[in-house]
């Protein structure tokens, strides 16, 4: 009774409540027993303790497997440190993706920060230390650093290390209320899997403000279609029920994404969308370059240049470009101010500190560099299953299956697109322009995002889809709505093709291994 009122009197609430319960739901039964504890990859809770504690750093990596609890402790500190430990077996896991660098005190009483990322390599190369700041020193660590630092261990090399969390910190900043009640007990898969659903709620409020703004042919029936496609049948399924430091960056973002070009599109509420757009910065560093779409809306609306329309259009324009970029600019100023007194680099998150500074590829090409293109193209794009004769029948790397065999429907972008009954909707020259308009901008925006990720260090590994991806997938999805206009029977099949495809790595995925392979 309430909902057919509902939808009667606010068919657009109903229809998000509905989405929100289904899309609730759905990752609910698949999360299943990961919804019992909170993931072994606790970073951001870490994180937020330690602003919390009012310090930036962090001693959890100092911890040991199934010590006992101290007094001080936060509530749930020495379990979360179990559960990220513990291996099969008993086996000790490790810390995993915690940065740390080293702090020397030399006998000329210099105190140096840095790493030594090929101390792992026999040669002159181990005495190679490169500061935070930049300079190569080569030291010798037996002849050349201090002694006695600490009157507790008079005899022990002035040689610490720091630890830190390499990740952008607004899901930190996000948590930190629940951390004050809750402690290392805050459940980040129930986190991550409301901020998905969200998501996916706000994907579907901007695909009905594209209709009722005559954009798009969809209706409710097709925009649902396209909100399945997003939740279930995308590398944001499996994201979104797992929790895990590197998941829940993605789905935060995402959603700080959708909400950016919601706001963003038109120009029409530029603080909130600098907010939105500087949040998801904070989040996810990539989306950085999404940065490029407002200007592009406020400039181009119909896809030309505003300047032309006189100099009240043109300042007009301007002014919202400077509300845009006032909130974006004091949390850049923020994350640049937390990356120098963490790394003495205003542009440094800590990446490039991983595995103290050893990564292979990191210490030999970079974070950034065009060797990585080919093996991250066929990650994003084109790597497929290994089809067996026998048990179990398919294999896939842990690479990540590429966008042409886990979502093969965004294929249907590159041909013409199909007209849609001529009585769906009527465009005017100027809808018809805004729709181009808008459609290229968001298509610069996909590739904007895309491409530095593309030449990253790292390709997702481990993973069961291209994950990367969460974070051109909102552009995508709009420019999908409207270079598809109208989703025919067979695009409806590689849909379900799609969620198939991705319900099998939600189900898998970390949990059925005999289906991996490195």
């Amino acid at each position: 009774m309430f909902l057919s009122s509902l939808f009667a009197r606010r068919p657009l609430l109903a229809w998000s409540i509905v989405v929100a319960v289904v899309v609730t739901a759905v990752y609910a039964a698949f999360s299943s027993g990961m919804l019992r504890n909170p993931s072994p990859h606790f970073h951001f809770v870490d994180m937020a303790a330690s602003f919390l504690d009012g310090r930036l750093d962090t001693d959890t990596p100092r911890r040991t497997l199934n010590a006992p609890p101290r007094p001080e402790d936060r509530r749930g500190l020495q379990n979360a440190v179990n559960r990220h430990l513990a291996g099969p077996g008993g086996r000790n896991n490790g810390w995993n993706d915690w940065a740390s660098y080293r702090v020397l005190t030399l006998k000329g009483g210099e105190v140096v920060k840095g790493v030594f990322p090929w101390k792992d390599v026999p040669g002159a190369r181990q005495k190679e230390f490169w500061t935070l700041d930049g300079r190569l020193m080569v030291i010798d660590v037996d002849r050349e650093v201090k002694t006695g630092c600490n009157p507790a261990r008079p005899y022990a090399r002035c040689d610490e290390v720091v630890y830190q969390i390499s990740f952008p910190p607004f899901p930190a900043v996000a948590m930190m209320p629940l951390v004050a009640i809750w402690g290392y007990d805050v459940h980040d898969v129930v986190v991550t899997l409301l901020v998905a659903v969200l998501t996916s709620v706000l994907m579907f409020l901007w695909f009905a403000r594209m209709r009722r703004e005559n954009l798009v042919v969809h209706g409710v029936n097709g925009q649902l279609w396209l909100v399945a496609l997003f939740a279930f049948g995308t590398a944001f399924f499996y994201s979104s029920i797992r929790g895990q430091v590197w998941f829940t960056a993605l789905v935060f973002g995402a959603a700080l994404h959708v909400g950016y070009l919601l706001a963003a599109q038109d120009a029409r509420r530029p603080m909130l969308a600098g907010l939105l757009f500087g949040l998801g910065v904070a989040t996810r560093t990539p989306l950085l370059f999404a940065g490029v779409f407002f200007p592009l809306e406020a400039f181009f609306p119909g896809g030309k240049w505003l300047g032309g329309e006189g100099k009240s259009a043109f300042w007009k324009a301007f002014g919202k470009l400077v509300r845009f970029a006032l909130p974006a600019a004091v949390i850049g100023g923020a994350l640049a101010w937390l990356n120098w007194v963490r790394w003495e680099n205003p542009t440094e998150f800590g990446h490039l500190y991983l595995l103290e500074g050893t990564r292979g590829p990191t210490r030999e090409h970079g974070l950034f560099n065009f060797v990585f293109l080919n093996g991250n193209l066929g990650a994003a794009l084109t790597n497929m299953p290994r089809l067996l004769s026998e048990a179990p029948f398919v294999l896939i790397t842990r690479h990540g299956l590429g966008l042409m065999a886990s979502t093969p429907v965004f294929l249907a972008m590159l041909g013409t697109p199909k007209q849609p009954p001529a009585d769906r909707i009527a465009l005017d020259p100027a809808e018809d322009a805004r729709r181009r308009s808008l459609q290229r901008h968001l298509l610069i925006t996909v590739l904007a995002v895309a491409l530095p990720g593309l030449v990253y260090q790292n390709d997702g590994w481990q993973q069961f889809s291209y994950r990367f991806a969460i974070d051109f997938l909102p552009p995508l999805m709009g420019f999908f709505a409207l270079r598809v206009p109208f989703l025919t029977r067979n695009a409806k099949l590689l849909i379900l093709l799609a969620i198939v495809v991705q319900a099998f790595g939600a189900v898998t995925f970390g949990r059925i291994e005999q289906f991996y392979y490195d």
